[in-house]
Order: structure tokens, then sequence, then C-alpha cells
């Protein structure tokens, strides 16, 4: 689809939609306005049937110091890393529009981070909720995935058509599942497929019987898990490959809680991966200059794992973040690559969503990392987030037009 006809529709559709919203809730905001101080003036006119005009003065005085902080302090507030102030970025409208969609969907506890792949410069680092932050670790679920498949690909040359076997469910945490031999199971999966829909019997067999807990570590301290990043203020992420044969395979599949990892290192990660193999590590440079980057995997391996990742967009479970409800691709002709990981976890409580993203797949240029958390009741995937981030990037005068 060319950008015209993609403006045509999509954007204009947004725009209206937007604006429809933006009346609704001034509409909503006036009624209500409107009948607090109707209920106020007859609570006085009981009273006193007739105010003076300092009583007047009085209740408007009132109404704007309780009712006014009362609304604002339900909105999500939505900050940059406090503690280093020196790295702040200046916002730029990829900031505010990944801010826009955040409160739009009432994101509780969110994070954003984009990295130009070539420079390694940050492009946008976003936070929402109190305590969270891009720099600080936690549970990596499915994106552990990647590190087991970067593992197959060197170690065993196996390739993206490659058939798994396996006979429970893409989702399945059995131990059962994930242990029950290599080739065993009556349904069929290939490799890049497996990945696209995380399938986590494929990714738990895979790191137990072909990998093994040496080698299954190697690569996760090859990715700087259990390293330092560079800034103190980056957590290191963490992974430990137990011996046992269960914590192989949970630890391949992704359903290790002990493997931790930031959002600003699954942003590393993605660039490294889009770069060829090389990530931008230590981390130096939060300025325009390139800085050195140290190759972790071969140039081979990462596109191998770069052309397998653009399934989890096109079939895999990115899909629905990525097209509309008419089937209609909304970054035109921009290809992106993902990956997604979900997994319960506790510091803050809730469903933790992540994903990261390479674009465009043909001459990578940004990488993208998005970890949302969800309580009870859900607001956005992590998928969508990311999305989103990629049209704030790619379609800038879209957004401008937009943030008015």
């Amino acid at each position: 689809m060319s950008w015209q006809s993609y403006q045509k529709t999509y954007l204009k559709r947004l725009h209206k939609q937007i604006k429809r919203r933006i009346i609704l809730y001034a509409i909503i905001a006036f009624m209500i306005s409107l009948s607090i101080s109707l209920y106020i003036g007859m609570r006085e006119h009981a009273a006193n049937p007739r105010p003076n005009k300092t009583e007047q003065t009085k209740v408007k005085s009132q109404f704007t110091s309780t009712v006014q902080p009362q609304i604002a302090s339900e909105m999500p507030s939505i900050t940059k890393i406090k503690s280093v102030p020196s790295y702040h970025l200046k916002e730029n409208n990829i900031e505010r529009w990944i801010k826009f969609i955040m409160r739009e969907y009432s994101v509780k506890y969110g994070a954003v981070v984009a990295i130009d792949i070539k420079t390694c410069k940050p492009i946008a680092i976003v936070n929402i909720g109190k305590g969270f932050s891009v720099f600080k670790a936690y549970p990596a679920a499915s994106l552990a995935k990647l590190i087991t498949a970067a593992a197959a690909i060197e170690l065993h040359h196996i390739p993206s058509y490659a058939l798994f076997y396996y006979d429970s469910r893409n989702s399945s945490q059995s131990i059962g599942a994930l242990t029950d031999g290599y080739d065993y199971g009556k349904k069929s999966i290939t490799f890049s497929i497996a990945l696209a829909k995380s399938n986590n019997p494929v990714f738990g067999k895979l790191a137990l019987y072909k990998i093994g807990a040496a080698n299954l570590q190697s690569y996760f301290d090859r990715f700087y898990f259990n390293k330092s990043l560079g800034p103190s203020f980056i957590e290191h992420s963490t992974a430990v490959v137990g011996d046992s044969g269960d914590d192989i395979a949970l630890t391949g599949a992704g359903l290790n809680t002990g493997v931790l990892l930031s959002p600003f290192h699954a942003a590393l990660i993605a660039q490294a991966i889009g770069s060829g193999g090389n990530m931008c590590v230590p981390y130096t440079r939060f300025d325009n200059h390139v800085q050195i980057k140290k190759r972790i995997i071969a140039a081979s391996t990462a596109k191998e794992l770069l052309d397998m990742m653009r399934f989890t967009i096109t079939k895999g479970t990115s899909r629905r973040a990525f097209y509309n409800r008419r089937g209609h691709y909304i970054l035109a002709n921009i290809s992106v690559a993902g990956k997604t990981g979900s997994i319960h976890g506790t510091g803050p409580e809730g469903d933790y969503e992540w994903f990261i993203g390479i674009a465009p797949v043909n001459n990578p240029e940004v990488a993208v990392a998005v970890l949302v958390v969800n309580g009870e009741k859900w607001t956005v995937k992590g998928s969508y987030l990311g999305a989103q981030t990629f049209f704030a990037y790619f379609f800038p005068d879209a957004v401008k037009k937009l943030l008015r």
C-alpha cells in the first residue's frame, strides 16, 4: 500500500476517532462539573437563600481545590528516570506519541526504549508507574527463546525450516510437555513458526536435548546477562541455568522467572540482531556519537534470527498489533521483525507483556523494546505499543499532525 492511500484511509480515520473521543470526554467533564456546581449551589441556597459574594467565592475555591486535584490524581503520571538526570533525552514527538497512547489505554506500568541501530543513540526512553524503569530488570519471559535459538543455530546449524514435534499447546508450561523426548509428538511445527508462536515445548526440548546447560549458559553470557552494560544505573540482567533437566527446559523455553532482563538491555539485544550480531556494549554513549560495538554472535546467526522473527509479525503472537480489523498492515511498506514474551511477575504484581522489534528488516534502522504490566483489568499489549513506536518513528509528519 502506498503512503498516499495509507494516509487517506488509516490516518484520517484515526484522526477523526481521536477528535470524537476528545469531544466526548470534554462533554462528560462539563456535565460532571455542571452537576457538582448545581449540587453545591442548591446546598448553599438551602442554608442561605441569598449568599453574598464572599460565600460564592468560597464555594468556587472549594470546587477548585478539592475536585480538580482528585481528577488529576487519577491520571497516570509519566516521568523519566529521576536518578540519572544527565541522561535525559530532549522530548520528541516519538516520546509524546508513546505517552499519548499510554494515557489513551490507561497503562499503569510501562517502559519503552527505542535505539538507533547504527549509532546506538537512544531515540526514545519512556517510563510510566512509580518505581518502574527501563533500567530495572524484570522477568524476561519468552525473550529468552532468542538466546536458545541463537545457540541452536550456531552450535547445531538448525535451519528455520527444520521440523519439531510436540503433543500439547504452544503455551503449555507442563514439565512433561517440555521434556517428553526430542522427537516425540503427533504435532509438527517449523523452527521459525515455533519462534513466532512462542512454542514452549519445542524450545524446552531444544534446550534440554540439543544445547545443554553449559552451552545455554555461555550464550546467555554472550548476550551480556550476568555482566555490566556500562553505566551503574542499568541493573544487571541475570540468567543462571541449573543442572537439572527441568531447569534447563524451563530456562530455554523462557519460563524461568529467575531470568531477569531490563527493557534497555532488551533493546540492545534487538539492536545486536539488527546490526548483524554486534551489540553496543559496554554502553557508554547517550549522545550523537557512534560507539564501539562488540560481536556477540555470527552475522549469519543474526540474519537467520532476523528472518525468523518476521513471522512473529505476519503469522505469530504480534499479528493483531500490526494489522487492523480489516486485515491491513498499519505500517505501509515498512517490514518489522519481532519477538514477544509474557509471564506473571510480582514486582509490581501483574502479567508482564514484552515486545522487541527491529525495522525495516531489509536495512535495520531502529530497535524497540517494550514492557507493559497488566493487572486484573488488561489495558494493552506490549506489541501494540511497539507497533505505535515504529509508527511514530517512520511517519513523523502524520504523528505531528495527530498530536496537535
